[in-house]
C-alpha cells in the first residue's frame, strides 16, 4: 500500500515518479538549540538506508518525518513519526537506521530532542520545478525560501486500513482533499475520487481527520492539500514510466490528439528542455513541471500539456493514477492542425 501527499498550491512534499531510483537523503535539524554541542557529536552505526525492492520496482516515492529523542548517551533516541507518505517497508529501513544513532557526549540526566526528515524519491536528470500553469509566483526579494504549513503537518503514526476483500486483485486509489481551517481541530475531508469500496473510502476518511496542522495562524485563510492513498495487491502487475520519452511518443498516447490544435516554437523556449508530466485526469488535475531551470516562455506549452488525457482503459489507468513521466521536448516547432501528432526537428 502506498499512500502519498501534495499540496494542491506551491508547497511540494514528495517529488513524483520520473527515471531511475536513487537511495534516500535525510537533513537532521536540530530543536534544542540550547545544546548544539551535543548533537554535534552525534555517531550513526547502522548501515545505509536502502530503497525497499518493492518500492524500487514500482518506482515509489516517499517522505518520513520523525522526532528523536536522546536521553542517554550509549542508548538510541526515541524515535517518533510526526509525518508518514511511505510505506511500511521505507519506514522500517528508516527505524532501524536511527536506532544506530548514538550522542555519546550527552551529559548524565541532560535530554536534546531533534527532527529529521527522509525522503525516498526516484530520481531524474534534474530537480523538478512544479508550476501552477499560467501562474507566476512571485520571489521574495532577499531569496530566503519560507518553509510552507505542510512542515508542520502531524500525522497517525501507522497507515490506514483500507486493504479490503482479501480476494481484492485490483489497484485502488483514493484522492482525499483536506481543508486545514484551524491549528487544534480535524481538517474537512472531501474524496475527490474514489475506485475503493464504501468501508476503504470510510478508512481513508477516518485516518486523515486525525490529521493536525499546529503551525497554522488563527485567522488566516484555509490551507488545502490533497492525498492519493494507493492500495495494490500482492502480485498486481505495475506499470511504470521508467524512462524519458520523445514529445512524439508521450503525444501519441493522448486521448483524441489527432484533432488536437497546437502550435509551439520551441525555439523560443531555451531548447532542448524536459517536462515532468503526472497522470492525473480524468480523476484528477494533471500535475506539469519543468526539469531544470525553469524558464516562463514555457507557460503556454505547459498549460496546453496540462489539459492532455491519456488513452487508457480503466485498469491501467489505476496502475498509472500519479506516476509521472519525463518528456524530452526537441528544437523547433509542434504543428498539429486536426491531424497526427507531428513534432518537425
Amino acid at each position: 500500500m502506498m499512500f502519498w501527499l501534495f499540496p494542491m498550491h506551491r508547497f511540494l512534499i514528495l517529488l513524483a515518479l520520473s527515471g531511475l531510483v536513487c537511495l534516500a537523503q535525510a537533513q537532521i535539524v536540530e530543536q534544542d538549540t540550547s545544546s548544539p554541542r551535543w548533537l554535534a557529536c552525534l555517531e550513526r552505526s547502522a548501515p545505509a538506508i536502502d530503497y525497499p525492492a518493492a518500492d524500487r520496482q514500482l518506482q515509489s516515492p516517499g517522505f518520513l518525518r520523525l522526532s528523536l529523542k536522546f536521553t542517554d548517551a550509549g542508548q538510541p533516541p526515541q524515535a517518533t513519526v510526526l509525518f508518514r507518505a511511505a510505506s511500511e517497508a521505507m519506514l522500517e529501513e528508516v527505524r532501524w537506521h536511527v536506532r544506530g544513532y548514538r550522542l555519546p557526549c550527552l551529559p548524565a540526566g541532560e535530554a536534546v530532542t531533534a527532527v529529521q526528515e527522509f525522503e525516498f524519491k526516484p530520481r531524474a536528470v534534474a530537480p523538478i520545478t512544479w508550476t501552477a500553469p499560467r501562474a507566476v509566483q512571485a520571489a521574495r526579494e532577499d531569496g530566503v525560501a519560507v518553509p510552507g504549513p505542510t512542515a508542520c503537518m502531524r500525522t497517525p503514526s501507522t497507515p490506514p486500513d483500507i486493504w479490503g476483500p482479501t480476494f481484492q486483485r485490483d489497484v485502488v486509489n483514493v484522492i482525499a482533499q483536506i481543508t486545514f481551517n484551524a491549528a487544534d481541530a480535524a481538517p474537512d475531508v472531501e474524496l475527490v475520487y474514489s475506485s475503493g469500496s464504501p468501508s476503504q473510502d470510510q478508512s481513508v476518511k477516518d485516518y486523515v481527520r486525525q490529521y493536525r496542522l499546529p503551525c497554522l495562524v488563527p485567522g488566516s485563510k484555509a490551507y488545502v492539500v490533497q492525498q492519493q492513498f494507493t492500495y495494490r495487491p500482492y502480485g498486481a502487475p505495475a506499470r511504470v514510466f521508467k524512462e524519458a520519452v520523445k514529445l512524439t511518443a508521450f503525444l501519441s498516447n493522448m486521448k483524441d490528439i489527432q484533432q488536437a490544435r497546437a502550435q509551439f516554437d520551441f525555439s523560443t523556449m531555451n531548447c532542448p528542455f524536459q517536462v515532468a508530466w503526472t497522470l492525473g485526469k480524468p480523476a484528477v488535475d494533471n500535475r506539469v513541471g519543468q526539469v531544470g531551470e525553469p524558464d516562463l516562455n514555457r507557460t503556454e506549452f505547459l498549460a496546453w500539456l496540462a489539459g492532455l488525457e491519456m488513452a487508457v482503459r480503466k485498469k491501467e489507468f489505476e496502475l498509472m493514477l500519479g506516476q509521472t513521466v519525463i518528456i524530452n521536448v526537441p528544437c523547433g516547432t509542434l504543428n498539429l492542425a486536426g491531424e497526427a501528432a507531428a513534432a518537425r526537428p
